[in-house]
């Protein structure tokens, strides 16, 4: 049973339940990011398959571009970067296949896209190359270049079926894009849902194992405070139930057991306490008739114990005291009738320097207070002037800097809306610069198109278009080299426009933090200014008190010399008469209380 249970391992057990909760949420949770995690890589790599694709087309396109320019011109120099373009194109095959090692049908079809490639390589490019080198520098060689039926039917040649390989094989990609990305969504939903379910359950749980441990805790607790409760209320029966086999049961036995032990020891006690009263009763009856006078009491108490020792010792001592009566009441009657004749003589003038010293001694002490009291107040006084003054300097400092610290602060301001201003004007002209750079790329493509045109008309014209050839065809490579540099600038504009950004968030929160900062400054110089006003009224005032003070401690000073001198005339007096007085008065009183005392003592004859 659970209630049986110790309550180490009731708490064992308890956060052990909420544990294992918690880490089957975590198992679950972590199964979901590793399925997530997968999703999201596969996504990576179908992005990879999809550029490594563009990759092989920007390949060929290069090839063709550069196979073109050969057909053109005849150029050694396009020749042998027709050949250097061509090599690469085995290499992107090569990591399109690696990429899609997975995929059965991609690998399929990009084996038979390397055929095709190689065919195409061999049976076109490489045969019209074979041609344009016969034909070499003949007139006309552009011409019948352009006239031979690989060139003049483009769209149902090799190339146009190598294109539409690559187009299915990206098409293919994207389709697994968008299929995979719906299974990261799923996912994604999936573990929201777990998270937020498992979050519940454990909480719930969790409340109702912390609700069993304190109910197993509390109610031994309850049961136990009930008890000591009753025996402290005055129930000594009060017993405690046994709820539980843990440790606060065992507590509870052994104050059930305690409380017994108790009551057995207080009956015991008040046995002998009814004995023992008993004896002392006995004895105080005859010690209070020896209090009232009456020696005539007889002590009957007996025994060894400390009682009875006190009994026996109270007998001697009361037969001792019988007889020191007898002798004291005949000496006492002699020196009652010295002692009055002697006091009747030296109370007279002692009344008279008691009174006169007693005076004395009053005065001298009150002065004495008002001197101290006054030198005290009067230091007092000085430390709070000087702290005043201190104060006022201070806190007058304090407002100046705080003053400049506020000129410096709003200068602070005005300088990050300037500098906002600024970002501002260049992220806008960053724009503007990257519209331009479209309107160039636009240029460069035409351009591009132009010359190509432009040196297929050149060779058409023979040898009076060769010049006009080489000048096209240098147009065309500066408009390659622009469309170059124009991508660069594209992505610098890119980089300067996200940091250009976060300049301007960063500066808008620094502006920010700045003007609250300048608040709270000129609310820190407002209240200095009311706490230095306050202290600088303070100042003469306590220079009017100080004087005051200053005068009081000159005229204590002197008061209290007067009387030293007088108390010192006075005290000399008054020892004299004090020394007689006192020996009369002691003699008079010893005398009187003898007397007294052994009168109303009765002692058997």
């Amino acid at each position: 049973m659970f209630k049986d249970l110790s309550i180490k391992n009731k708490l064992y057990l308890g956060f052990s339940a909420i544990l294992a909760i918690i880490l089957v949420l975590l198992s679950i949770a972590y199964n979901r990011f590793s399925s997530l995690s997968e999703a999201n890589a596969w996504d990576r790599h179908t992005m990879d398959v999809i550029q490594a694709i563009d990759v092989l087309r920007n390949d060929l396109l290069q090839v063709q571009v550069e196979a073109r320019g050969y057909y053109l011109t005849g150029s050694q120099q396009r020749l042998e970067r027709t050949y250097k373009e061509r090599n690469d194109l085995p290499a992107s095959i090569a990591e399109l296949q690696k990429l899609t090692a997975d995929n059965p049908a991609q690998v399929t079809r990009f084996k038979k896209l390397e055929d095709m490639i190689k065919v195409w390589s061999l049976e076109v490019i490489e045969s019209q190359i074979k041609m344009r080198q016969e034909l070499g520098d003949k007139p006309g060689a552009a011409d019948a270049m352009g006239r031979t039926p690989q060139l003049a039917s483009t769209n149902n040649s090799a190339i146009g079926e190598i294109y539409k390989y690559m187009n299915d094989a990206a098409a293919e990609e994207k389709r697994l894009l968008v299929e995979r990305s719906t299974a990261s969504e799923r996912l994604q939903e999936s573990m929201r849902m777990i998270l937020s379910g498992g979050g519940l359950v454990c909480v719930v749980l969790s409340l109702g194992i912390a609700w069993l441990l304190v109910r197993a805790l509390l109610a031994p607790l309850n049961n136990l405070t009930q008890a000591v409760g009753r025996i402290a209320a005055g129930d000594k029966s009060a017993r405690a139930d046994v709820l539980s086999g843990d440790e606060l049961g065992d507590v509870s036995k052994e104050f059930n057991r305690m409380a017994q032990s108790i009551q057995d020891s207080q009956a015991n006690e008040l046995a002998a306490t009814n004995l023992l009263r008993a004896k002392v009763d006995s004895l105080l009856g005859v010690v209070s008739k020896a209090a009232s006078g009456d020696l005539t009491g007889k002590i009957e108490v007996q025994g060894d114990d400390a009682i009875g020792k006190l009994a026996q010792g109270l007998d001697r001592m009361f037969d001792n005291l019988r007889g020191l009566l007898n002798n004291v009441q005949k000496a006492g009657i002699q020196v009652t009738t010295s002692a009055t004749e002697i006091a009747a003589s030296a109370k007279q003038q002692e009344a008279t320097g008691i009174e006169q010293a007693q005076t004395s001694i009053e005065i001298l002490s009150t002065t004495k207070e008002i001197s101290a009291n006054t030198s005290q107040l009067l230091k007092t006084m000085e430390e709070a002037t000087s702290v005043a003054d201190y104060t006022t300097s201070a806190t007058a400092d304090a407002q100046n800097n705080l003053r400049r610290m506020d000129g410096t602060m709003q200068h602070m301001v005005a300088a990050t809306d300037s500098i906002n201003a600024k970002l501002a004007a260049l992220s806008e002209k960053a724009s503007n610069i990257n519209s331009v750079l479209i309107t160039i790329t636009k240029v460069a493509d035409q351009t591009n198109i132009l010359s190509l045109n432009a040196a297929i008309e050149a060779e058409k014209a023979g040898e009076a278009g060769r010049g006009f050839s080489v000048v096209a065809t240098e147009i065309r490579r500066l408009a390659d080299q622009t469309s170059v540099s124009t991508w660069d600038i594209e992505q610098m504009l890119k980089e300067m426009q996200s940091a250009v950004s976060a300049s301007v968030m960063g500066m808008d929160k620094f502006s920010e933090e700045i003007r609250r900062s300048v608040g709270e400054v000129r609310q820190v110089t407002d209240q200095l200014s009311g706490v230095m006003d306050q202290v600088q009224k303070l100042a003469p005032q306590f220079d009017v008190v100080l004087q005051g003070m200053q005068s009081q401690a000159v005229g204590a000073e002197q008061i209290t010399a007067t009387m030293m001198q007088l108390n010192d005339a006075t005290q000399q007096t008054v020892e004299s008469l004090k020394a007689t007085s006192e020996a009369v008065h002691q003699l008079q009183y010893a005398a009187g209380d003898l007397q007294t005392s052994v009168a109303n003592f009765a002692v058997a004859v």
